[in-house]
């Protein structure tokens, strides 16, 4: 679970920390020293990085490049020659000097974009991250574009000493403040929503994990992401328990499939997710499942590893009928008379030709309670709790 959370909260990492050291800069900056301001910046940024270090493993190398670019652009502010610049607008020079660095950004989204994805784990949601990122960027662009601007006319309109401009500060500070508030407590609750959600492990054609993503979103691009899969046949006495999916189903509605098919959820083991699917399908769990294949499925519809396991005892209780329309035991010339019809899944055509090359339907049942069988789950479990 602690792997799950750490996952779900590097997909969605709070942007502000990015924008943390230049905030305090230009606010301790204004009200005390720059010695001062420094001290307490760099400070915060050790402190946040050994933060993201040993919580966010995979994002502070990212954050890293962050407080670069923050450090400077702090040296810009610091070390500009003001000798030139115009008194309307010295007061508010950092605020420029970062609006000036905020547009620069914004111009240079796609190369930042590319330049980060390219350096950044790939089993991470970038492009999450980087969108918030960006939308931060566009936020304070905004806000320093309408407080450098009414500062600078104000300034040139009314007396520089004028209480409006001690108020347009305020005011400034007032609305950076409420951002900053309201930013923490959007990405609280878009967290706290997220853990709520389902989300699916990210797999190689080898089925190692490299990442993980919301099953909806997964939903919504079905081949771009390939996610593990695992599929139960129960067979007795040479026959194949087959249910009939829903017309509801996303995937295979009104077609003929094994008794058992689930997505593994992130931190779920394999044999967890047979034991969650048997007692939502059919009321039990606890089965006794031998591995009879691993393969690659794929169409426009989906892209799956596929684990492919063998049961010969399952005492069903009920049935779900929101998941299933019916259930029918068939005998092997029952399904072969059918295989073309188009009345089976893709999966459980090939499937069932693995499972006659296997030798187990003339037997009608199998026997394993080897250490094979346990080496084998160590092995699967090992690969959804990296």
């Amino acid at each position: 679970m602690q792997q799950y959370r750490k996952q779900i909260n590097e997909s969605f990492f709070n942007p502000l920390f990015h924008f943390i050291p230049l905030m305090l800069f230009l606010i301790i900056n204004d009200f005390w020293t720059t010695s001062f301001a420094l001290s307490i910046v760099y400070a915060v940024v050790v402190s946040i990085l050994l933060y993201s270090y040993f919580l966010y493993t995979n994002i502070y190398k990212y954050l890293g490049i962050s407080y670069l670019v923050s450090t400077l652009i702090i040296s810009i502010i610091i070390f500009t020659p003001t000798y030139f610049i115009p008194k309307s607008i010295l007061d508010v020079l950092s605020e420029y000097i970062l609006l000036i660095s905020f547009i620069l950004i914004l111009v240079l989204r796609k190369r930042i974009t590319l330049f980060v994805s390219e350096r950044t784990p790939k089993h991470l949601a970038m492009t999450n991250n980087l969108a918030e990122h960006f939308k931060i960027v566009w936020a304070l662009t905004i806000l320093l574009s309408v407080y450098t601007a009414t500062y600078t006319i104000s300034y040139e309109f009314l007396s520089p000493s004028a209480n409006y401009l001690i108020f347009l500060r305020e005011v400034y500070y007032g609305v950076l403040i409420f951002l900053i508030s309201f930013e923490f407590i959007r990405v609280t609750l878009i967290r706290t929503r997220l853990f709520k959600e389902e989300w699916w492990p990210i797999v190689t054609k080898t089925g190692k994990v490299i990442g993980s993503i919301q099953s909806n979103e997964s939903r919504n691009n079905p081949t771009e992401f390939m996610h593990p899969i695992v599929r139960v046949i129960l067979i007795k006495d040479s026959k194949i328990f087959l249910q009939k999916r829903s017309i509801n189903d996303h995937l295979n509605p009104n077609l003929w499939d094994i008794a058992l098919s689930n997505h593994v959820k992130m931190s779920e083991t394999v044999e967890q997710c047979i034991d969650r699917t048997s007692l939502e399908n059919y009321g039990v769990n606890d089965l006794k499942p031998l591995l009879l294949s691993k393969y690659v499925h794929t169409n426009e519809f989906a892209s799956n590893f596929i684990y492919l396991f063998l049961v010969c005892k399952l005492d069903i209780i009920e049935i779900n009928a929101s998941l299933i329309d019916s259930v029918k035991w068939w005998t092997i010339q029952q399904i072969e008379d059918n295989l073309k019809s188009g009345i089976f899944t893709e999966n459980f055509v090939t499937e069932f030709e693995t499972l006659k090359r296997s030798g187990f339907l003339e037997n009608g049942k199998y026997q394993c309670n080897c250490r094979l069988k346990e080496v084998v789950y160590e092995g699967l479990n090992k690969s959804f709790n990296p």
